[in-house]
């Protein structure tokens, strides 16, 4: 038996360990979770004192994951542990795997591998030929293995462990719970990964999969009798790519769950069919992508397929049957002009969004927009990965002249969608170098908003709004 520590830095519940965790107890492993938010370094050090973990385990993203090494740092001289990182940094920036502070980084989805390695650890095996991983000799140089097919059953992979997070009760007491009820998307975004995902998982399986309606529902059940759910959350890139199966698992849902939920959608997946189920099912909230109010923008530069018109209509489905939405937006995308920011505000007004999100553009490693950034220009030379810890608010891009003003606009802009006859005053403020007040106001939206959508009381709001550290948007 190995004993496996998983780290994370922000209160949140990330399915990555759950599912993880979930997979290496089936096979006798023990596992824990510490999050740096709440424990502290200080508690991080008895702890590993006391558990000795053999591994230690981080799914990290691009933006500040400057925590994770330190961390691995001083486990690793504490009590010698060995070092993994999976999540969407070392699939895609491999060469993150040459730092002392990884021993292993793992691509793509880590289940199949992080099982091979506990096992080889413990047994004194093979642990430079495991599919999915990247391991080094002395001499530092990579050893980058194939990647082993996709999982094409997930009704095969056990129910995430929720119980390393939900010994937190910050996280367990409340109402809302996430569910993930599929993998991959089908849909080629030049911002997100899914292109570079699908190119390296060509040839090795289907790419978009769902869980069976009788899996999910299940699971459902399962933790509303463990530890209640005021509010089920579907947290997959789109809910509705899939109609038919879509349907079929709303009628189980209906039948069975009897919870309002949430879920993320498409524009240009939604007709009357669709969002009559999603309201007579209970969706309470309904999230997808305007991206822009320029189409151009959103369709040359971001890739996204999707007219006004298709946000317009779907906007005007889900008004009739009931359902909210809140739209997701970016402000800060290559070439954008003040103008262009200024749609984006219309765009929403006309079609009467019930939240508006917000985030400044920034240009990940392994997407095709971070490629057009570098090609044209918009990122200075110095630009790093490692700047995307300071940069979750202001846009690394340069060449943008309007660049202050949609940096002023993604804070305060949602003032003029909830009151549109303050549009003219927030275009003007949008001018002014006010950034730490509109930075305050940002944040007091960012807490209403959450508030609202996950049915948080004041109390919840302010406990996981200050463990989160900002994390949450």
């Amino acid at each position: 038996m190995a004993r496996v520590l998983f780290f994370q830095e922000a209160l949140y519940e990330s399915f990555g360990p759950q599912l993880l965790s979930a997979v290496l107890r089936q096979d006798g492993h023990d596992c824990d979770m510490l999050v740096l938010a709440c424990d502290g370094k200080r508690s991080i050090v008895r702890a590993l004192r006391k558990m000795r973990p053999d591994i230690v385990a981080f799914s990290i993203s691009s933006f500040g994951y400057a925590w994770s090494l330190e961390l691995a740092a001083l486990a690793k001289r504490e009590v010698g542990a060995v070092t993994v990182f999976g999540g969407p940094h070392p699939t895609y920036a491999t060469d993150f795997a040459r730092r002392s502070e990884v021993d292993f980084a793992c691509r793509g989805e880590g289940e199949g591998a992080l099982l091979e390695l506990v096992r080889a650890l413990a047994q004194g095996g093979d642990v430079h030929n495991i599919r999915n991983l990247i391991s080094k000799n002395d001499a530092g140089e990579l050893k980058v293995n194939p990647l082993r097919p996709l999982i094409q059953d997930l009704d095969s992979v056990p129910f995430p462990d929720r119980s390393i997070h939900f010994k937190y009760p910050a996280l367990r007491d409340l109402p809302y719970k996430r569910f993930a009820v599929g993998r991959g998307c089908p849909y080629g975004c030049t911002f997100c990964f899914n292109n570079a995902a699908k190119s390296m998982y060509a040839q090795l399986g289907r790419y978009v999969r769902h869980r069976s309606p009788e899996n999910i529902v299940a699971e459902i059940q399962q933790v509303r009798s463990r530890y209640g759910i005021g509010i089920v959350g579907i947290v997959d890139d789109t809910f509705t790519v899939d109609k038919k199966w879509m349907l079929r698992f709303l009628e189980l849902y209906r039948r069975e769950v009897k919870l309002p939920f949430t879920c993320v959608v498409r524009a240009n997946e939604l007709d009357e069919e669709v969002t009559e189920a999603l309201g007579s099912s209970g969706c309470r909230y309904a999230s997808f992508g305007v991206e822009v109010g320029s189409e151009r923008l959103r369709n040359t530069v971001l890739g996204r397929r999707m007219s006004d018109d298709q946000i317009k209509r779907a906007a005007h489905l889900l008004h009739a049957s009931g359902v909210k939405f809140l739209t997701y937006n970016m402000f800060g995308v290559p070439g954008e002009t003040a103008a262009d920011g200024m749609r984006t505000i219309g765009l929403n007004v006309e079609i009467g969004a019930d939240l508006f999100g917000t985030s400044i553009f920034q240009p990940l490693v392994g997407t095709e927009l971070y490629e057009l950034c570098r090609r044209e220009g918009y990122l200075d030379d110095k630009y790093a990965v490692e700047d995307y810890e300071k940069l979750t608010t202001t846009s690394p891009l340069r060449k943008m002249p309007d660049l202050p003003f949609l940096e002023r606009l993604q804070k305060i802009g949602f003032i003029a969608v909830h009151f549109p006859r303050l549009t003219p005053l927030i275009e003007l403020l949008a001018h002014l170098p006010l950034n730490p007040l509109y930075s305050l106001v940002f944040k007091v939206n960012l807490f209403l908003r959450f508030k609202v959508r996950f049915q948080l009381s004041l109390r919840d709001c302010v406990r996981i709004g200050f463990r989160a550290r900002g994390r949450f948007g």
